[in-house]
């Protein structure tokens, strides 16, 4: 908040007393105008404020219920009458809501507004991405949607893993569920604590033209403060109530005679905040605010699985033959032929050959899993029998079918904080809140269908794969007012970032194996599922386990000085983030679990079974078939670790995981310049650095020469270049080593870049018509035309630094066995 105090004649009013008092908690603050007659309090904590301005021999002059907003300068210019100071004039402020300090492109949502806006998510991130320069996906003025920060009071509330909420985690904003949404049905970016709407005082999003303190983050600054008590206890109580039971069934549901997944949704909760000790203790009064929100989700959806008919689990199968004269345009259509893998003798393209050479027929642990685990299909008339698996090779709705019901999907969150706040006197305001969080919800990334798992019963679908969240975050602030003239604004937070993905895994169906049978393989059909005739799909993309613990500690440091018509501000940051990484799989479809393929993608992978595929009969649907129920393994795979400085193997079931260490430092100057009335010229610098990751055993690999030396990427190129103009090929031998045995012992995967600095300059300015064409379009006073240039860096988030380093050659070591014999 700031102004300029001059009299009558337009003459600066050196020496008056500008006096802030916080009409909910009836604070004040104060400050001196200086020899241009201007004032600043710096770091005003958002809410509605009463402005009085006194001097010997002038009229004292008051404005009333001035609102303070987050992240935004209120001007409350003010020109005084000569008079006794006991006399008070009421001022009216005119444009005090302009942003006119600087050039910052930025809107704010208060409160009450908030309240009023529709959100069924009540997250205030649901409003992120209707700001100016502000795509769907949350993008911002075309920066990467992972680029945006997030603070909150003050602290840091970014996710260190991606950047967004919305590619490992879920997204708060704005979904029907509850906030429960991924980025592929648009989910807007946010923080990684809640935010909901009975908790906040308002937020803004900064999307342009930033001032110099805003450095290491390309996208949207998002600024939200926490709601805090008064000097009255308050208090409000809400509970939301959701069902779907008016709703129509689905088709395909129907179809199957499955009734309409049937779910409701509670949202409860509440707030107060008040006084804790109704007299002032050293220097003034403790006020708190707590909120609690609890979201009960008793959910239920569809799940729709390949199953085998009932003749498929007897060993017999019924194909289509369709030989030259079927094949010709206009022919005959194709014959439905019986083979028996068992018994029968028309196989091969001689059609007289046996179906199983071997004379075994169907594998005798294959029936014993279908039979006993595995309910028959039940979509007869949808999709041919084949449900959402339409149109694919895997379902021919005679020998493979679907199978669809419901399934419970439940989630359940629970979200609390609590902010205190108190005055050491008229100087020192400090401010310190806390916040849990913990989500458990379904997710329908494996489930049973059999009834293998203790507790889980043929032909009901259990969810198995659960995504659970607990991150919590503490902040503390403590503002000082050094000189009327000089602020300094000091905060730190912990944020801890905790996320998994649980699911059981590749646990195999009979003990013995030592690993899981996957009928058909690997593969998934987009919007139905895995496509394994298995009572709970393995595929390792579904199943694969991974957790995410990021602990950020964060430091900020700000001075605001008020020289003249010269507003300085000054400062830096620093940011340590410790992040322990661990996954179950190599990110290219291999789990730590053994996994037997009975069939895959291709049919029957290099197996060649020519000799026993019927004449006119598709090879692929053959082999896939055939090595299902025979029991032959076409692919079998695992996926092994490695550590330590020789890379030594590491037991069966052992974890990839890995512990970095990433510091950041940012210092800044900025001054904004009143160069007239009108017009502010805001100018500044910013250096930002961003520290290589150090993991705590060495787990980073380097691309090395023959010589053992790290590679450098633009000799190499230089080099290729170079022998290419000359009609020569350039390919030396590479290869990959542990960082800490490149070069002699290298500490940093990659050189820290010292370059970072960002340069700010940008006007507002606030032009005064009063007629003409000028004066219908901006008035006197009443628009403000703002303009800059800046260079800011992004950042690197987790996933670039931390989770795909440790997919690193040598670290995992995929295993993959083709089987190329009958």
């Amino acid at each position: 908040m700031a102004g300029t105090v001059t009299d009558q004649s337009g003459a600066a009013v050196v020496g008056a007393t500008v006096t802030l008092v916080d009409t909910a908690t009836n604070t004040e603050r104060t400050a001196a105008t200086n020899d241009t007659g201007r004032y600043i309090f710096a770091n005003v904590v958002p809410g509605i404020y009463n402005v009085t301005i006194s001097k010997s021999g002038f009229r004292a002059a008051k404005f009333t219920k001035q609102e303070a907003t987050v992240g935004t300068a209120l001007t409350l210019n003010v020109s005084m009458e000569l008079g006794s100071v006991s006399q008070t004039v009421e001022v009216t402020a005119s444009g005090a809501e302009l942003q006119s300090l600087n050039a910052t492109v930025g809107s704010t949502v208060a409160g009450d507004l908030l309240q009023s806006l529709p959100s069924i998510g009540r997250d205030t991130s649901t409003f992120v991405t209707l700001q100016p320069g502000v795509s769907p996906d949350g993008s911002v003025a075309g920066a990467v949607v992972d680029q945006s920060t997030f603070l909150l009071d003050g602290g840091q509330n970014t996710n260190d893993m991606d950047g967004s909420m919305q590619v490992y985690t879920p997204s708060f904003a704005g979904d029907p569920s509850g906030g429960i949404v991924s980025n592929s049905i648009g989910g807007a970016p946010t923080g990684v604590m809640p935010t909901p709407l009975d908790s906040v005082e308002e937020f803004k999003v900064n999307t342009a033209n930033q001032t110099a303190d805003f450095n290491s983050s390309a996208g949207a600054q998002v600024q939200v403060v926490t709601k805090r008590g008064t000097n009255s206890w308050h208090g409000t109580a809400y509970e939301y109530y959701f069902d779907n039971n008016f709703n129509a069934n689905t088709w395909d549901n129907n179809a199957a005679g499955n009734p309409l997944p049937s779910y409701h949704y509670n949202r409860a909760g509440a707030a107060g905040g008040g006084p804790i000790i109704p007299k002032k203790v050293l220097g003034g009064k403790t006020y708190m605010f707590g909120n609690f929100e609890g979201f009960w989700w008793p959910g239920s959806t569809t799940v729709e699985r390949l199953v085998p008919s009932a003749n498929m689990r007897a060993g017999i199968l019924t194909l289509d033959v369709c030989n030259a004269a079927c094949q010709a345009p206009g022919g005959p259509a194709p014959v439905p032929t019986v083979f028996n893998l068992n018994t029968g003798t028309n196989c091969g393209p001689s059609g007289a050959a046996a179906c199983d050479p071997r004379s075994i027929g169907i594998n005798s642990l294959v029936k014993q899993m279908w039979d006993t685990n595995m309910p028959l299909p039940n979509e007869p008339n949808s999709g041919g029998g084949c449900g959402s698996f339409s149109g694919t090779t895997y379902c021919d709705g005679v020998n493979v079918a679907a199978f669809r019901a419901n399934a419970s999907s439940p989630y359940t969150s629970h979200f609390a904080v609590t902010r205190l706040d108190h005055d050491f006197g008229a100087k020192w305001h400090f401010n310190a809140s806390y916040r849990y969080y913990k989500l458990v919800r379904a997710s329908t990334s494996q489930v049973d269908i059999g009834g293998f798992f203790p507790g889980d019963k043929l032909g009901t679908p259990a969810i198995l794969g659960t995504r659970p969240q607990q991150p919590w975050y503490f902040v503390a602030g403590l503002t000082t007012n050094i000189t009327p003239n000089t602020t300094n604004d000091f905060h730190f937070s912990y944020l801890r970032n905790y996320w998994s993905w649980a699911n059981p895994g590749g646990v195999p169906q009979f003990s013995q194996l030592g690993g899981a049978l996957e009928p058909f393989g690997e593969s998934t059909v987009g919007g139905a599922g895995p496509v394994a005739l298995s009572p709970y799909n393995v595929n390792t993309q579904n199943v694969r386990t991974r957790f995410w613990d990021g602990q950020d500690k964060f430091f900020r440091d700000d001075i605001t000085m008020l020289k003249g018509n010269h507003l300085f501000t000054f400062g830096g940051a620093y940011q340590r983030n410790y992040n322990y990484h661990q996954r179950s799989d190599n990110g290219g479809g291999i789990n730590y679990q053994p996994t037997y393929q009975l069939g895959d993608s291709v049919g029957g992978g290099l197996i060649d079974f020519s000799s026993t595929n019927p004449a006119g009969v598709d090879s692929t649907q053959w082999a896939r078939d055939v090595s299902a129920v025979l029991g032959i393994v076409t692919d079998s795979q695992v996926a092994y670790t490695r550590s330590g400085p020789t890379l030594a193997l590491n037991p069966p079931l052992t974890h990839a995981f890995d512990q970095s260490t990433i510091p950041y430092y940012n210092v800044y100057w900025s001054d904004s310049w009143r160069m007239r009335p009108s017009l502010t010229l805001t100018y500044g610098l910013g250096w930002t650095l961003e520290m290589p990751p150090v993991e705590k055993f060495g787990k980073q690999i380097e691309l090395v020469d023959d010589a053992g030396q790290q590679l450098d990427l633009k000799t190499y190129l230089n080099a290729r270049k170079a022998a290419a103009l000359k009609g020569q090929v350039y390919n030396p031998v590479v290869g990959f080593a542990l960082v800490g045995n490149t070069g002699g012992g290298q500490k940093y995967p990659y050189l820290p870049f010292y370059g970072s600095f960002s340069p700010r300059i940008a006007a507002a300015w606030n032009p005064n018509y009063d007629s003409g064409v000028l004066g219908k379009l901006m008035g006197h006073g009443k628009s403000v035309i703002r303009g800059g240039y800046s260079r800011v860096y992004g950042r690197l988030n987790g996933v670039d630094l931390v989770l795909v380093p440790l997919l690193g050659t040598g670290l995992i070591q995929p295993v993959q066995c083709g089987n190329n014999n009958m």
